[in-house]
């Protein structure tokens, strides 16, 4: 058999998305920030590109007198002259400049550098606090803190200094477990000490499940006196350095704005802080401009396209996103009116159905866009909930009963029945199914109501306990 390569034509047919419609898809996707950030970066990119002017700026006329300054940069003695009421004054300006946020280990270091150290003690405290976490904790060992000293420090040198980094504020710091956390915030001369170190050292996991009784017994202690104690416990922070360097809250804008207009909802795309942005009208004169060198006007006709290309997505954005929430608004209007509990079963297949799209632009319309409504900023991808499973019938039919509840619906009326029952005899999670069924019309399998009760965050029934006081 004889081997060879040669080279064949054969005709195939492939589905390949244009570049316009890849851009298309991304605007849709971005979120209203990351447009924003988009559109200015292609208007320092592509000159075709230019922002609607409202108007012609305000001139005098007047050309500025050599030396004169034309107000973009202001010196200190413009400050000086500027007419009362023309403008902020240099002490707004500063007070409304953002001011970093101190760290936790500027903060440490500053008290360190007032203590009455040596110099190898200082070393030592500085290599404590560049060992420290976030949280204020100590990170390894203490003996693996690592420090450039000869001879190396000893045991007792790092348990010297590490007491005097734990004497620094905020209380807590330098600690190496939650228990130690929590020692180091309680003060001897604090009433009951001696019963509050007994509980921290010996009953932190009987404290977390509310197991009150066995705790009294333990300790000898009257149930009020240790009720006392844990509330005192319960005010301590076990994480003393989350004051300090923290992750800012992500800003957020919302990309639809839902209002009550009498009986009816309306629904506003909020656009007006993004760019807007249309194809120069010079550029289209300069395409159209024979005169102008052939490859010039091929440069030109390219980025025209471009900027074209991102106005046309911008609205197709614009148009997809109101749609999408329109259709959002009239299928969730419980939702608007009574909170989570009135969230109705909802799949994105069904609004796509619905709208006649595919369900990937449904996904990409709603990925990271929040809704202004009456119930506050939430999140778009909110609106879609899955239904609860309901318990089939006692001859295994199918389950009957209203309209389907939404899982976010039901967990929310396990939060409100959660929330209402009486704390000395809390209700157990086959009690919460019976008020759904008997007050809700809900026939919920009791592992269900498990299942979102631990998703919330809640207690069993006996954690949930309240003791009385002797």
């Amino acid at each position: 058999m004889k081997l060879s390569m040669q080279q064949t034509a054969r005709p195939e047919l492939q589905l390949r998305l244009s570049p316009q419609m890849l851009q298309r898809i991304e605007v849709l996707q971005l979120p209203a920030l990351d447009l924003t950030e988009m559109i200015e970066q292609e208007l320092q990119e592509n000159e075709a590109l230019e922002l609607v002017q409202d108007g012609p700026p305000e001139t005098t006329g007047e050309a500025p007198e050599p030396g004169e300054d034309s107000g973009d940069d202001w010196d200190d003695a413009e400050w000086e002259r500027r007419e009362p009421g023309s403008g902020p004054t240099r002490m707004e300006v500063m007070a409304a400049t953002a001011v970093a946020p101190v760290t936790l280990a500027e903060h440490l270091g500053r008290q360190l550098d007032l203590l009455d150290l040596d110099p190898r003690e200082r070393v030592l405290g500085r290599a404590i606090l560049a060992a420290l976490t976030d949280r204020g904790w100590l990170a390894v060992p203490l003996a693996d803190v690592p420090v450039d000293l000869e001879p190396r420090p000893t045991a007792e040198e790092l348990e010297h200094v590490l007491h005097l980094v734990q004497s620094l504020e905020p209380p807590g710091i330098g600690a190496r477990d939650l228990t130690e956390c929590l020692l180091l915030q309680l003060r001897p001369d604090q009433p009951d000490y001696e019963l509050l170190v007994t509980l921290v050292v010996q009953h932190l996991d009987d404290i977390a499940h509310n197991r009150i009784p066995r705790i009294a017994r333990e300790t000898g202690a009257g149930v009020e006196k240790v009720l006392d104690a844990i509330e005192t416990i319960q005010h301590l922070d076990p994480i003393p350095g989350r004051r300090f360097g923290g992750v800012p809250a992500p800003h957020v804008r919302p990309d639809v704005t839902v209002r009550r207009v009498g009986e009816d909802f309306e629904i506003s795309i909020e656009s007006d802080w993004i760019p807007d942005v249309v194809v120069s009208r010079s550029y289209r004169q300069m395409a159209a401009d024979r005169r102008i060198d052939p490859e010039l006007r091929k440069h030109i006709r390219g980025k025209i396209e471009g900027a074209q290309s991102l106005v046309e997505a911008i609205e197709q954005r614009k148009n997809t996103l109101f749609r999408v929430a329109s259709e959002l608004v009239n299928r969730q209007a419980d939702f608007l009116e009574h909170g989570p509990a009135g969230l109705r079963p909802l799949r994105m297949q069904e609004v796509a159905d619905a709208l006649g799209v595919h369900v990937s632009t449904i996904s990409r319309a709603i990925s990271g866009k929040y809704m202004q409504t009456p119930r506050g900023i939430v999140p778009m991808k909110l609106l879609f909930t899955g239904e609860v499973p309901a318990r089939a019938t006692a001859d295994g039919g199918a389950p009957t009963g209203e309209d389907p509840a939404s899982r976010a619906g039901v967990r929310e009326l396990v939060r409100s029945i959660v929330a209402g029952e009486d704390g000395h005899q809390p209700l157990s999670d086959e009690a919460i199914v019976e008020i759904l069924k008997q007050q809700h019309g809900l026939d919920i399998a009791r592992r269900t109501v498990t299942k979102y009760r631990k998703a919330l965050g809640i207690g069993s029934s006996r954690d949930r306990r309240v003791y009385r006081a002797d």
